[in-house]
């Protein structure tokens, strides 16, 4: 056990000293996967962003009920409004009254000054509506569905449903969505194809700059595991020191970009920066897989072919 650890110290001490002396090959190699990681990180970051972004964008649609006439009891509406709380997937049901329907509409930043003087208490055309919030926005034609069952009453204006507005948007979104998805998923295999590639060019070079140690080390009969040793633990630092510098890129360059694309990130409740740091664990951990990975791999194989069989 002590002469393992001893030759593992002794790997890892040589491993260290070979990273930093050979400083330019070192330095091309680290950038070198910087930038593959650079590529991976952003495309997995636009990827969450787009998620994030549409579930944002779904949550806030939701299901206005309107009636066919403004006679209707408040009695039914409180009734059919009861009915629909205990549907499956309904997570909140309120009652907007025609005075709560004025606040809001007088309330509205969009809507002109010229428009909203007419309306007051004595003249208030807005209409009494049931508000129905579901889990998640593709629920909700099932809902609609539901709605013409439970409305014994057939006090509901089916041709008024709110969701029937929204509901080419949000078809679009979903088909968007799921393409993105997928467009972020072929990115990442894309880069992470030229990370092999660009990694294995470079450590190979690296490897092949230092065929003569190899060469005197295999003579004064160090083993198989000795040899590669010190090349894998310069791939791990490859993969450590380009995510440290990956990270700390992408970090400066969100603080730097946070005030241009702030309108952007409204949606999601906060800045560029802020949402990298909610997600700054889960980026630098695909960064850490892939660097290492990819740093151990190729150095483990690309020494491969020096050593004697």
């Amino acid at each position: 056990m002590s002469s393992s650890s001893t030759m593992l110290g002794r790997v890892v001490r040589l491993g260290w000293t070979n990273f930093w002396r050979n400083r330019w090959l070192t330095l091309g190699a680290t950038l070198l996967m910087a930038l593959t990681l650079m590529m991976v990180s952003v495309s997995l970051l636009l990827t969450l962003l787009v998620r994030d972004t549409a579930e944002a964008v779904k949550q806030k649609i939701d299901l206005k009920i309107y009636f066919n006439d403004d006679a209707v009891p408040d009695e039914k509406i409180t009734a059919l409004s009861e009915r629909v709380r205990l549907q499956d997937n309904v997570v909140a049901v309120s009652i907007i009254s025609k005075a709560q329907a004025l606040a809001i509409f007088n309330q509205s930043s969009e809507i002109e000054d010229s428009i909203k003087k007419p309306l007051g208490p004595d003249y208030n055309p807005l209409p009494r509506t049931i508000q129905v919030a579901t889990e998640r926005a593709e629920q909700i034609p099932a809902l609609i569905e539901t709605l013409k069952v439970i409305d014994s009453d057939k006090i509901i204006c089916d041709r008024c449903l709110s969701y029937l507005k929204n509901k080419v948007v949000l078809d679009n979104l979903i088909a968007q969505t799921r393409f993105v998805q997928r467009l972020g998923l072929f990115l990442s295999l894309f880069f992470g194809a030229i990370a092999i590639f660009n990694v294995l060019n470079i450590i190979r070079i690296t490897i092949s700059a230092r065929s003569d140690e190899i060469e005197i080390m295999r003579f004064v009969g160090a083993s198989n595991a000795f040899v590669r040793g010190p090349f894998v633990i310069e791939g791990v630092l490859y993969g450590l020191f380009g995510t440290i510098f990956t990270t700390a890129l992408l970090l400066i360059g969100a603080q730097v970009a946070s005030p241009h694309v702030q309108s952007a990130f409204g949606i999601l409740g906060g800045s560029l920066y802020q949402y990298l740091i909610r997600h700054l664990s889960l980026i630098v951990g695909a960064q850490l897989a892939i660097g290492l990975g990819l740093g151990v791999v190729v150095s483990y194989f690309s020494v491969r072919r020096y050593l004697k069989a």
